[in-house]
């Protein structure tokens, strides 16, 4: 295929990005959601038919964040204290496979193609998104990557050790991610006590900064001690311990659910007024608008590494897998599987 003809196919999936991103941030309605939370901040008590929690004072010495978050945890208080049984199940399996889904934006950090490109900045993203939603900020993230970050067939002029993703660099991510991500939400969800729920809800608000800040002076201590070395944990095991873990979640969630599928995650297209109705929504946009971007982002990928001579016909096949692998195993894990087949192709040319 001619040169042209990839630019322009490039930027088609770079405008459709951009459209996932206004279309998430037109379904979630921000501005509904803060008149939404207003009660709730006024008040300082998140309060429904059969419970109430006290809203957390200063939970961070940075005042600003108190105050923008505060508004946050009433958001969230639907799913995480269990009042709106819908939003639970689905709240609980999305936020897992955002786990999956920051480990891929570290990891194309660590590739040598991509240094001072938007891809090697990923924690300054995950961390806004932490302030509008993953899925307005995202697909944005995702069309910087593509406009300004090399393509497939510059990638394949380079020799392995810079178009891969450097393992010396990975070891820290598990950990991590596992530490500052995963824990914390299953605590949001899974603590007995809703005081604690209310707790660990203010805590992941700043993970993704922490993951990144740690993951950054993690490898920096330890790069010249493994240097040279095969890394404990190796990338295919990284994986594969977060794609399980996504997996069991969302198995557990299509098998346990009393609800059908597409009411836990697919928002519905008539306009709701009620706080809780509103909530729900929104957060299954976000999270609709996350995989759809990330997903539109790796079958561009296998189609230019097809052009680019690196894939062959089964970018075809490839790009069916995400679908197929979605519905057995959950989004997370198809992205993780998706971007190994990426990443392995990368590495076998």
């Amino acid at each position: 295929m001619a040169p042209n003809n990839i630019k322009i196919i490039r930027a088609i999936v770079a405008v459709t990005l951009l459209s996932i991103s206004v279309w998430t941030a037109m379904t979630m309605d921000l501005e509904k959601i803060v008149a939404q939370q207003q009660p709730f901040v006024e008040s300082g008590i998140i309060e429904w038919t059969s419970g109430s929690v006290p809203i957390i004072d200063h939970f961070f010495p940075i005042e600003i964040f108190n105050q923008i978050w505060r508004g946050t945890m009433a958001t969230f208080s639907p799913s995480t204290l269990g009042y709106d049984e819908v939003a639970s199940w689905q709240m609980f399996s999305f936020l897992t496979d955002l786990g999956p889904l920051y480990t891929i934006f570290l990891l194309e950090s660590f590739r040598p193609a991509n240094a001072l490109s938007p891809a090697y900045f990923p924690t300054i993203f995950t961390f806004l998104a932490q302030f509008s939603g993953i899925g307005i900020v995202a697909p944005f993230f995702l069309f910087l990557c593509l406009i300004f970050g090399p393509g497939a067939q510059d990638l394949a002029k380079l020799p392995p050790s810079s178009r891969t993703v450097r393992h010396n660099d990975t070891w820290t991510l598990l950990p991590v991610v596992l530490l500052l991500h995963t824990a914390e939400l299953f605590l949001m969800f899974l603590a007995t006590d809703l005081t604690t729920r209310h707790y660990w809800t203010w805590a992941w608000q700043a993970s993704p900064l922490w993951i990144g800040i740690a993951v950054a002076v993690g490898s920096s201590i330890t790069k010249d001690r493994i240097a040279g070395t095969r890394s404990f944990a190796s990338l295919g095991s990284l994986l594969a311990i977060l794609g399980a873990i996504s997996t069991a979640v969302w198995l557990f969630t299509i098998t346990s659910s009393p609800f059908p599928i597409a009411t836990v995650f697919l928002p519905r297209v008539e306009v709701q007024s009620d706080f809780v109705l509103h909530t729900r929504k929104a957060l299954q946009a976000d999270e609709v608008g996350t995989f759809l971007a990330a997903f539109l982002w790796l079958i561009f990928s296998f189609y230019d590494l097809h052009i680019a001579g690196l894939l062959d016909g089964k970018w075809l096949l490839y790009s069916i897998t995400l679908p197929v692998a979605t519905i057995f195993a959950g989004p997370g894990t198809a992205l993780i599987i998706g971007w190994y087949l990426k990443e392995t192709t990368l590495k076998a040319n």
